[in-house]
């Protein structure tokens, strides 16, 4: 009788023991994901990012393994500078810089209030994320660097990657690569100690290339709007 308690003594001990692994397993999941560790492994320097889009940066730059928040970070500084109201020449808008007809089809509903909005950053934001993954998709199986590879399909297309066995030799595309590389390592928190001034000299500068970018005229001002809907042409 002493023996089948102390078996069952054991298994209970074993039992409870693979439910505290459990229990511990989905709280460190949970603390990677609330702290900006998902499928990229830099999180955002502080104050690189405006706060009114940090969270959501930091949330959506974790959807896959091809971004990460700093390197969303860089794409929408680069495509907008941070503006949500402008429009580019080729009628791009918004704070991604959707046109129109990519956004029928890419554009999604971020923040969960029933409409897909252009010019609304809870959406634009997660739309740019989700359709940086969907073009990692199309070119996952391409030889090298996956990201460098989805920018540039990005910038020229897939096709166009997919038949180039990588980067394609366009110097648009090229550059364009290397800027949001670039960029991404200015938006991203440092690894190890930095000089506090340092640190944030980046954020800084990051802020003055913005305003610059709005005083020479990047784009144009976001359309009026008509009978209380944005005119989007």
């Amino acid at each position: 009788m002493r023996k089948v308690w102390v078996i069952g003594g054991v298994a209970v001990g074993l039992g409870m023991s693979f439910v505290m692994l459990l229990v511990v397993g989905v709280y460190v999941v949970a603390g990677n994901i609330a702290g900006g560790v998902g499928g990229g492994s830099k999180t955002l320097a502080k104050g690189a990012v405006p706060a009114a889009y940090q969270g959501l940066v930091a949330k959506w730059g974790n959807l896959c393994p091809a971004i990460n928040p700093a390197l969303l970070a860089a794409q929408l500084y680069q495509e907008s500078g941070w503006d949500p109201d402008v429009v580019s020449h080729a009628d791009a808008r918004g704070i991604a810089q959707f046109i129109p007809g990519t956004w029928a089809t890419h554009g999604i509903d971020g923040d969960g209030d029933g409409d897909r909005d252009i010019w609304d950053p809870n959406d634009a934001i997660p739309s740019a994320a989700s359709y940086d993954c969907e073009l990692a998709g199309y070119v996952k199986d391409v030889p090298g660097d996956p990201t460098n590879n989805m920018l540039a399909a990005y910038n020229a297309g897939a096709y166009r990657v997919i038949k180039a066995g990588g980067v394609p030799a366009i110097r648009e595309t090229q550059n364009y690569v290397k800027r949001i590389r670039e960029l991404e390592k200015s938006f991203a928190a440092p690894v190890g100690r930095v000089d506090p001034s340092e640190q944030a000299a980046g954020p800084s500068l990051m802020r003055r290339r913005s305003w610059g970018r709005r005083i020479c005229g990047a784009g144009t001002a976001r359309p009026s709007r008509v009978g209380g809907s944005t005119a989007r042409g």
